[in-house]
C-alpha cells in the first residue's frame, strides 16, 4: 500500500454563550419557535440549567463542559415521542451507549476523511481499518451527568395538528484521560503521530445524538 500523507487542520469554534437569568421558568425562551408547554422544573417553579440551552443551539464541545460545570468529554443522547417514560427508558437503557458508539465511529471517520489524502483504493482502506479499530473504543467508565425534559410543539405540527411531543435529553461524560486510553489501545501498531492528531481531533468533537 501507498504510504498517505496527512496534514492536520486546526479550527478555532467560536463558543457562543447562552444564559438564562430567569427565577422562574419562562415557557417561550425554551426553543422558540418551538411552543414549550411544559418541562421537568415547570412543577417546581425551576428554570431550565444553561447546558439545555447549549444542547439546543451549539454542539461544541468545551462549551457544553463550561455549562455543565464538568471538566469531562462529553455526549448528549436525545429521544423524542409521546410517552415520557418510554423515551426516557429507552434514551437511558437502549439507546445511549449504542449511539455514543456510532458517534465515536462517526468522528473516527469524519477525521479520517478530511486530513488523510492519497490514492482513493488508500484512503478507503484507511478508514475501513481505522472505522473496525473504532469498534475497539469501549466507553468503559461512562458516568450519566444530567438529564432534562420538556412537552412541547412546533408551529408546524401545530398547524398539521399533531399531538405536542415530549423531548427528552440525557448527558454523559467519560473522563478524558481514559477516553484517550482507550483510543490509543484500539489504535495500537498506527502511526503514533497519525493516532496523537486522531485523540486531539476527538477530543473536541461532539455530536449531539438523537432520532424520533
Amino acid at each position: 500500500m501507498k504510504k498517505i500523507s496527512y496534514f492536520f487542520a486546526m479550527c478555532m469554534v467560536g463558543v457562543f454563550a447562552f444564559v438564562s437569568c430567569a427565577s422562574a421558568p419562562k415557557m417561550k425562551d425554551v426553543s422558540d419557535p418551538t411552543e414549550i408547554i411544559e418541562h421537568k422544573g415547570t412543577a417546581f417553579g425551576v428554570a431550565q440549567p444553561n447546558w439545555v440551552q447549549e444542547v439546543l443551539f451549539t454542539s461544541n464541545q468545551k462549551a457544553l463542559q463550561k455549562a455543565l460545570g464538568i471538566d469531562k468529554h462529553v455526549w448528549v443522547v436525545t429521544k423524542q415521542g409521546e410517552n415520557l417514560d418510554f423515551v426516557s427508558n429507552w434514551a437511558d437503557q437502549v439507546e445511549a451507549r449504542a449511539q455514543i458508539s456510532a458517534s465515536i465511529k462517526q468522528g473516527i471517520s469524519d477525521f479520517v476523511g478530511a486530513h488523510l489524502v492519497g490514492d482513493d483504493g488508500d484512503v478507503e482502506e484507511t478508514v475501513e481499518r481505522y472505522s473496525a479499530r473504532a469498534s475497539a473504543i469501549t466507553v468503559s467508565g461512562l458516568n450519566k451527568e444530567a438529564d432534562w425534559w420538556f412537552r412541547g410543539i412546533t408551529k408546524a405540527d401545530k398547524k398539521a395538528g399533531r399531538e405536542p411531543k415530549y423531548t427528552y435529553l440525557v448527558v454523559y461524560s467519560l473522563d478524558e484521560d481514559l477516553y484517550q486510553k482507550q483510543i490509543k489501545k484500539a489504535f495500537n501498531g498506527e502511526d503514533d503521530k497519525v493516532v496523537d492528531d486522531l485523540i486531539h481531533y476527538l477530543m473536541n468533537y461532539t455530536m449531539v445524538l438523537g432520532k424520533e
